[in-house]
């Protein structure tokens, strides 16, 4: 049995972790951020006082769930009346994790059997409270991941003003021994597709991570993003996106994956009109650690996402 630890938050991680559940003779540990801020979860730690991982860990439990009809309802949102944007997921995990006399860990254990995730576990980096914080070119500050999210959305907004020149967080916090221990025995680590400076970094970032993932003998895959992010990425290539994670990691990732599959043009224009262009990777091309796939699925209204099918087939050879 092959430990796979897998990093990211949002939709880049569910992609990675709906491709490999099925892969034979492993476990996985998915390990996601902490400090969301924005949506449900934000909505939920206002009102209840839950951590900020709620959203992402109940997003890559769904993926991991065999059932296909299941994993369907618990990311559904409701829409109107008191629920609305709430799914069911979010508010399955705060109910158990809020019951008298269960602890958060017996919390997720309970959810994990009742998706039938079993032999693998979705963790937050951190079960301690922490804002995620940027500093801009200009040298104002941000507080808080959704600011984060949406700071392209101020009309006012200029890449070469308020772009960011690094990310920290506030107060400074400790990654959970789990955390730490699942590094620590990995046979691979992936870190997968997701907002760099949002979902990415604050994972990299709690104290212990850094030190974690130079000592792991683990091999560590970087699967790039397929655009960049306005506000966040504007103008990186494959190398901006290498030298930010290397440069939290301490240590350099031994495999980078980078999709370049075609992409239908009208994708291109929808994406560009929203100052998103497609990550390059010229100045990678002759790092012997590229590697190329093809994993591009478009839905109906011409998003990108990463097909979790071809992802299985490129790891599936990286962890063979």
């Amino acid at each position: 049995m092959k430990n796979i630890v897998t990093i990211g938050g949002g939709s880049g991680h569910a992609q990675v972790l709906k491709g490999i559940r099925t892969l034979p003779d492993i476990a996985i540990t998915a390990i996601c951020p902490s400090t969301d801020s924005g949506g449900s979860t934000g909505d939920l730690i206002r009102d209840y006082g839950c951590l900020g991982y709620l959203g992402d860990l109940t997003k890559c439990i769904a993926a991991l769930c065999p059932d296909e009809k299941l994993s369907a309802a618990l990311v559904r949102r409701f829409e109107g009346g008191c629920l609305h944007g709430h799914s069911p997921k979010n508010l399955l995990l705060l109910g158990l994790s809020q019951t008298p006399g269960i602890s958060p860990d017996e919390a997720l254990a309970l959810m994990y059997r009742m998706c039938g995730i079993t032999p693998h576990r979705v963790i937050p980096v951190s079960l301690e409270r922490a804002e995620l914080c940027a500093t801009l070119t200009f040298g104002g500050n941000v507080t808080g991941e959704t600011h984060i999210d949406n700071l392209a959305n101020n009309p006012l907004w200029s890449a070469n003003v308020h772009g960011i020149k690094s990310i920290y967080l506030k107060p400074a916090i400790r990654a959970s021994a789990q955390a730490i221990e699942a590094i620590g025995t990995a046979d691979h680590c992936v870190i997968c597709p997701g907002d760099l400076y949002s979902s990415i970094t604050p994972i990299l970032l709690p104290a212990g991570m850094k030190r974690a993932i130079q000592r792991t003998k683990a091999h560590i895959t970087v699967m790039l993003n397929i655009m960049t992010k306005r506000g966040e990425t504007d103008g990186y290539c494959a190398e901006d996106f290498i030298r930010e994670i290397e440069s939290k990691t301490g240590r350099p990732c031994d495999v980078i994956m980078y999709n370049d599959a075609p992409i239908p043009n009208r994708s291109l224009i929808l994406y560009r009109l929203e100052r998103k262009i497609r990550l390059s990777s010229k100045k990678l091309k002759a790092d012997p650690r590229l590697v190329r796939i093809s994993a591009v699925n478009v839905d109906a209204n011409g998003r990108i996402y990463h097909d979790p099918y071809a992802i299985r087939e490129a790891l599936k050879k990286i962890f063979n």
